[in-house]
């Protein structure tokens, strides 16, 4: 049997495994609206983001979730590139709200505990938030990126240090701590 004719790309099967992943978002806060998406790629378009990350593709992403295509959505990193500035919400002519489909993506990734820059990034400015009431800078950034990571960075984050850039080292605590403390364990029972 013939392979495919050159200049020609072969085609591929795309095989879900979880063809019930969109409704899992669609019955999220924020999911609401999925299945009214209609693939007009109006988000992708006035995202910010891409045009910086072009792994982030918020339109790619709504329609991976609709394939069932779910191991490929929540291992994918780009999904913690949204930088939630809305424009995508703005300009959606079918007001699906594509960020807060992100944010529910994103919800079921740290449920899962999954790992990676991005998922250790939101639980460790959550963790901040509940020690000291406020974002330590570089425990979050030590957290998210790990030393390996720092290091990638290269002569960076000495060259901030040497320009008064760097985070403060020592924590100060806010007096307001066990206020916020419950403030982030009601919010958790919510979810």
């Amino acid at each position: 049997m013939a392979g495919p004719k050159a200049g020609t790309v072969a085609s591929s099967t795309v095989r879900p495994d979880s063809p019930t992943f969109w409704k899992e978002v669609l019955g999220l806060p924020g999911g609401e609206a999925l299945a009214t998406c209609i693939q007009c790629n109006t988000c992708t378009s006035s995202c910010p983001v891409e045009a910086l990350e072009p792994e982030f593709n918020i339109r790619r992403l709504i329609a991976r979730i609709k394939l069932g295509l779910r191991e490929d959505v929540l291992s994918d990193e780009a999904l913690w590139a949204c930088a939630r500035c809305f424009a995508c919400v703005a300009r959606c002519p079918k007001h699906v709200r594509p960020g807060d489909i992100v944010e529910a993506v994103r919800h079921i990734a740290l449920g899962e505990e999954r790992e990676g820059p991005g998922p250790r990034h939101a639980r460790a400015f959550v963790e901040s938030i509940r020690d000291g009431g406020r974002i330590h800078e570089a425990r979050v950034t030590l957290e998210s990126l790990r030393l390996a990571g720092l290091l990638r960075e290269g002569w960076l984050p000495a060259r901030m240090a040497w320009r008064g850039k760097a985070p403060r080292l020592r924590r100060r605590p806010l007096k307001s701590v066990p206020e916020i403390r419950a403030l982030l364990d009601a919010a958790e029972e919510g979810a």
